[in-house]
């Protein structure tokens, strides 16, 4: 049903005229899930199985399986337990899925496709009961065809899980909107509003700055008032909401007291403390304009704006020309549509709706455009509003451009505005075709590490010393085992694929009077430390045995590196190659 439509519902209800659900909506999402999962799985495995990017994906996958074995959400290597830098909502998630992927860690990232594709679904029902089908299916497929969500989608990350949970806490929203003016239905409304409470102090511990979203509902309460309910019954159901808003932000807080050693204590902050424990370091006003991180010279203005009008690739150093997020065209139309769906009086959720999306969208901007780190991803629980009143937007544009040429008077504005629909047409299909064109010329990619790591389960004894350049935290992941012993080579990170960041930090730490406990290295420095060499002649010699595992170096410098500590490892082993490939190398240790 249009916004046009003269089908309304009674002045007492907020019930949508919006079209049902049919079989047809079967059929449009199951094309679009489809088309989804392939361009997904263009991608490969590698960067999902590798947990990149690195070491968030680590730490999500580490926080995950301590969770399932009882750990609590921590980082556990070499023996110890330490705090993750991220919170614990998404590894949730991940525990939870587990045992059903069977305690496989290299198909974490199924679990991050499972919930894109439920996004996708929750875009199609919530645009379709804003709006109408053609609305819904264009919405999808513009989300189905953004890049960032495509590739996130694939990694073990909660950008694309804190969007998805975003959209149900819209659906939410407009359930709770819709229980407003029926009588009778008291329960129904503070349910809704119980949830809707739920999922966002949920959402809250997936990604912090999601707490926005209760400034954004009170915002989108504030442009569009409760109506037919009393004081007292939304009083109960705001009630209601904020008991159900603390629940798992308490859970965090009781973790961070019992893992970091106060409920308000960042794991940021522990990790990294000559960043985050100095006031302006992280939020600044330097950085609108100023670099920030990862290699961003333009600063966070240029690279967020861009990306909201639909113009990032316009910025050379973000090395691909095309959009983010969604193309300029869907912008345009997302604005035709927001004016739209805010001039329908008529249409209370779709308006509290819209409110709520752009507060969110404008909140999320306001705080990431002081950040240090710069990330287009960080938009995407804002912006799928953008997506939804995209759809819509072409829709009306559309229409009104048919109209406009069966018309028998145009002037020369509504001619030239014709054009311009056109016109955003035109470059809105090409660059849907090019993206989709882009994905499926990509050759998938398999990770030779993580295959080889599984081969090297499968050789090593269970309880056998292995010594290796490679994150101690990847090796607990993908060659667990109660009695095996992870020494690490040394404590460098160069930033290359796999090298311990984590171990380098807790050196760093230490350095900063930091007094913890730490894994054992056999080169905390140049030279080799005796109480380690011992340990493993007596493993070498024992029935287990102990291995050198290396990964291949990426840089000169960093070859040179290990090529000088396993010469000097000579002096007391012998290593017998194992396995050997472009990827690593495992040798066992013979005494000498």
């Amino acid at each position: 049903m249009t916004s046009g439509s003269s089908k309304r519902t009674s002045p007492t209800s907020t019930t949508l005229a919006a079209p049902g659900w049919s079989v047809r909506d079967v059929i449009t999402l199951a094309i679009l899930l489809a088309l989804a999962l392939l361009m997904m799985m263009r991608l490969g495995s590698r960067r999902g199985a590798e947990l990149m990017p690195w070491p968030d994906g680590l730490e999500y996958a580490a926080q995950a399986v301590n969770l399932d074995q009882g750990r609590g959400a921590v980082l556990h290597f070499g023996g110890y337990s330490y705090p993750s830098r991220y919170p614990q909502g998404y590894p949730l998630i991940l525990a939870a899925a587990l045992p059903i992927i069977g305690h496989d860690v290299a198909l974490l990232y199924a679990v991050t496709i499972a919930l894109g594709l439920c996004g996708i679904v929750a875009v199609y029902l919530l645009a379709l009961k804003l709006f109408d089908r053609p609305s819904a299916a264009l919405a999808t497929v513009l989300l189905t065809l953004c890049p960032v969500f495509v590739t996130y989608s694939t990694l073990v990350l909660s950008d694309v899980p804190t969007m998805t949970v975003t959209i149900l806490a819209a659906w939410a929203l407009a359930r709770a909107t819709e229980e407003e003016g029926r009588p009778g239905r008291e329960g129904a409304l503070y349910a809704m509003w119980i949830v809707l409470g739920f999922i966002a102090g949920f959402s809250t511990i997936m990604r912090p700055t999601n707490g926005l979203m209760v400034g954004a509902i009170g915002l989108a309460m504030i442009a569009v008032p409760p109506r037919g309910v009393g004081i007292r019954r939304m009083e109960a159901a705001t009630a209601g909401f904020f008991v159900a808003l603390a629940i798992m932000p308490l859970l965090q807080l009781h973790s961070n007291a019992i893992n970091l050693g106060s409920a308000l204590s960042s794991g940021y902050a522990w990790w990294v403390p000559e960043v985050y424990t100095q006031s302006g370091r992280q939020l600044n006003l330097s950085h609108l304009f100023g670099p920030t991180l990862p290699r961003n010279p333009h600063g966070n203005v240029p690279v967020y704006v861009t990306a909201v009008l639909g113009l990032d690739g316009m910025l050379g150093d973000q090395g691909d020309p095309r959009y983010f997020l969604y193309p300029f065209p869907a912008a345009a139309f997302a604005l035709v549509g927001i004016i739209a769906a805010l001039l329908d009086r008529e249409r209370r959720i779709t308006r509290r709706l819209v409110y709520f999306g752009l507060a969110l969208l404008g909140l999320l901007f306001a705080v990431y455009i002081f950040d240090l780190f710069t990330e287009t991803a960080y938009l995407l629980p804002g912006v799928f509003i953008v997506f939804i009143t995209a759809g819509y937007g072409a829709v009306v544009a559309n229409r009104w451009m048919r109209a406009a040429f069966s018309a028998r008077e145009r002037g020369a504005t509504k001619l030239a505005a014709t054009i311009g629909v056109l016109v955003l047409d035109l470059l809105l299909l090409i660059a849907l075709a090019t993206e989709i064109s882009v994905r499926l010329s990509a050759e998938p990619q398999h990770s030779p590490t993580i295959e080889s790591l599984q081969q090297i389960e499968l050789k090593v004894s269970p309880r056998a010393t292995i010594v290796s350049n490679i994150s101690l935290q990847l090796l607990e992941l993908y060659l667990p085992g109660a009695s095996r012993n992870f020494v690490a080579l040394n404590s460098r990170d160069p930033g290359e694929r796999f090298t311990d960041y984590h171990l380098n930090r807790l050196f760093a730490k230490r350095a900063l009077g930091w007094g913890g406990p730490i894994p054992q290295v056999l080169f905390a420095d140049d030279v080799m430390a005796t109480a380690v060499v011992n340990e493993l002649n007596a493993d070498a010699r024992g029935t287990d045995g102990a291995y050198l595992l290396l990964g291949a170096p990426e840089s000169p410098d960093y070859a040179t590196v290990l090529r000088e500590e396993v010469d000097k490892l000579g002096a007391a082993f012998m290593p017998q190659p194992v396995l050997q490939n472009r990827a690593v190398g495992l040798f066992r240790l013979v005494p000498r």
